[in-house]
């Protein structure tokens, strides 16, 4: 019988990291290991991830109790929990003797997984999150102490390697040779402070940087030509377009860290408290340049083309993120994962 992992990551609001990161696991962990069965645990109204789906009344942090009954029903091997660690769900996953792993890449998510209750029920604490280049705070040490035997792994990023950019290109609507800009805001359905839509913002800077010439995709949302629209991109597509991109305009979530891991100079814009923390800590290291949220597309697109066309500045930039050191962390992730569930 084919070992049963249950993916829980927080869904059905602002922002989907989660949910992408616990996709590409899952389907990482398909390839690596067939007799993986991946299954998942979502809000209603949250897009597909192509496994099969036990759908949740509200994301799993409203809906414990929802969560407890697709774990008894389901009786994993394995839970991954991301983003998410009530204390009920992970007592659950434990009443039916299934592995738990915490993901967590947002620093208030990491330091309520790093408490003694919810260490108490954890196989594995996963932190994910280019600032965990720095040294491990307290609570990460006295959690690593008084909880010995759970697995506290650190990744700086976690993304499918990167498809070749010609045939993106050309699905793109791009000639072969073209120099291109990628705008996108990561997933979600953030709203700005001054009641603004974000993709809307994303999609009129990417309509305002096309007209300046420079060849734009935008990525999962919307904007009138000149740009270039593609709805959605697996992640090694959406890896791959960011890889051969002269310029991106970004949010401040975990796909700005994978940019950065491939030396994608970027403009980032942070829709979150949390981002905006990690821009400022990135860019204090030289690896992005900062925007505010409040910024007009056309001003965007000025700081955008003035980037696109300063290779100096470019090249510092892919400096800085090059002495961050992120590394790819997707293969021992998915081999942490098969071993927990015996494959």
């Amino acid at each position: 019988m084919p070992a049963r992992l249950l993916f829980v990551p927080v869904s059905g609001s602002a922002g989907s990291g989660e949910v992408q990161r616990c996709r590409l696991l899952a389907q990482a962990l398909r390839a690596r290991a067939p007799d993986c069965e991946a299954h998942f645990a979502l809000a209603s109204g949250t897009a597909d991830p192509g496994f099969p789906v036990h759908w949740l009344a509200a994301s799993p942090t409203r809906v414990p109790g929802e969560v407890a009954a697709a774990i008894r029903a389901l009786r994993p091997a394995v839970v991954v929990f991301d983003g998410n660690a009530r204390v009920e769900s992970l007592r659950a996953a434990r009443a039916a003797n299934a592995r738990t792993v915490l993901v967590s890449s947002r620093p208030s998510a990491r330091n309520r997984g790093l408490r003694g209750r919810r260490m108490a029920l954890l196989d594995e604490h996963w932190l994910v999150g280019a600032e965990l280049l720095d040294p491990p705070g307290w609570r990460e040490r006295w959690a690593r102490w008084r909880h010995p035997r759970v697995a506290v792994r650190r990744f700086a990023t976690l993304f499918a390697p990167p498809a070749p950019v010609d045939a993106l290109r050309l699905r793109c609507g791009l000639p072969p040779d073209a120099v291109y800009a990628v705008v996108c805001t990561g997933g979600g359905r953030h709203v700005l402070d001054d009641g603004r839509d974000a993709a809307a913002l994303f999609g009129a800077t990417a309509t305002a940087l096309a007209r300046h010439g420079i060849a734009t995709v935008a990525v999962a949302c919307e904007a009138p030509a000149p740009a270039h629209v593609v709805s959605r991109l697996p992640n090694a597509e959406l890896m791959g377009l960011l890889a051969g991109a002269r310029v991106a305009l970004l949010a401040g979530g975990s796909l700005l860290v994978q940019a950065l891991a491939l030396e994608a100079p970027a403009l980032a814009v942070p829709l979150q408290p949390e981002q905006a923390a990690r821009v400022r800590w990135l860019a204090a290291r030289g690896a992005v340049r900062a925007a505010l949220p409040s910024a007009s597309p056309e001003a965007l697109a000025d700081a955008l083309q003035a980037l696109a066309h300063d290779p100096d500045a470019r090249a510092a930039l892919r400096a800085g993120a090059r002495a961050l050191g992120l590394r790819n962390g997707l293969d021992d992730a998915v081999a942490a994962l098969a071993a927990l569930a015996g494959a």
